[in-house]
């Protein structure tokens, strides 16, 4: 099986934001709800094991990652940039606001692979064999995460016709003005 992965951080500074690219309706999607819920479950195993903090769940970060990996699956890219060329921070930004808060940061791991099977000890595992990766899952900084896991029978293009699973896990912290 090949194993595609890329990391980025980033801190955000309001921008506009670019229209989402058009999809191929043709390619079918498969979302793996089971397989989310445990990647969220095993990245938060590590974090404990490392005397970090649990993610909590973000609604907005989930949609953004789902989003993303429909795009990648459906226009057959891999990347963090959308497709239009929106950066992933921007991408984010439209479900996960940065807007009335003190401090917004956020960071995105991704994962592709040819099949679709995986466990989410495969994933998490492929994302901390990686330094970057590893960095960023272990992180302090992240409160919240976002993950969705989509398959597609046939993504075109980057992925050559193959079955395919995509995996993006977003996370973000946001920090409320204190009073003076």
């Amino acid at each position: 099986m090949r194993f595609l992965a890329v990391v980025a951080v980033a801190l955000a500074a309001t921008q506009t934001w670019a229209p989402a690219a058009a999809s191929d309706s043709s390619t079918r999607i498969e979302r793996r709800p089971a397989l989310e819920t445990s990647v969220i479950r095993e990245i938060n195993r590590v974090r404990a094991s490392h005397g970090l903090g649990q993610l909590g769940a973000a609604p907005g970060l989930r949609t953004a990652a789902r989003s993303h990996s429909r795009a990648m699956l459906l226009l057959g890219f891999f990347g963090h940039d959308s497709a239009d060329g929106t950066a992933f921070s921007e991408r984010i930004k439209r479900y996960y606001p940065n807007r009335g808060w003190h401090r917004w940061s956020v960071g995105e791991t991704l994962l592709a692979r040819q099949g679709g099977a995986a466990s989410a000890a495969d994933v998490v595992a492929a994302w901390l064999d990686s330094p970057p990766h590893r960095a960023l899952i272990l992180s302090p900084t992240w409160r919240e995460a976002g993950v969705a896991a989509l398959y597609a029978p046939a993504a075109p293009k980057a992925f050559g016709g193959t079955e395919t699973l995509v995996v993006t896990a977003d996370f973000g912290v946001r920090v409320a003005r204190t009073s003076p």
